[in-house]
């Protein structure tokens, strides 16, 4: 039988690298401004990053990859009823393929889309 010790200590030593915790702390990240709402959604080929941004012109938003996070940095914008801007980091999966980004911004919705390298499958005998 196992050492229930050892258990405990491989578990918080091999944790996933994205867990729900870290999202729900990704939500009380404080951020320079106001900040700005992002979700997280993922369909079979792409995982998608939407920020809601109303009113900040295109060229206050950046967009990059660093490593295996991507930086999403507002420039403030003080001409709103309320402040928006800051930076915001999203932690990437390793199923995903950071050379295959494009982002779009319409209607004060910036949309990343990022692909998924595809399972592979195994065959069951």
């Amino acid at each position: 039988m196992s050492d229930p010790m050892k258990m405990i200590n491989d578990f918080f030593q091999q944790r996933p690298k994205r867990t729900l915790l870290d999202s729900i702390d990704n939500v009380f990240k404080k951020s320079s401004a106001s900040g700005f709402s992002i979700e997280i959604a993922e369909s079979d080929l792409n995982f998608i990053i939407i920020a809601e941004l109303p009113g900040v012109p295109k060229d206050d938003i950046y967009v990059e990859i660093r490593e295996n996070q991507v930086f999403i940095i507002v420039k403030e914008q003080k001409h709103l009823s309320r402040k928006i801007g800051g930076t915001r980091i999203v932690q990437l999966p390793d199923y995903v393929i950071k050379t295959k980004m494009k982002a779009v911004y319409k209607d004060g919705m910036l949309e990343i889309r990022l692909g998924k390298k595809k399972p592979t499958r195994i065959e069951i005998e």
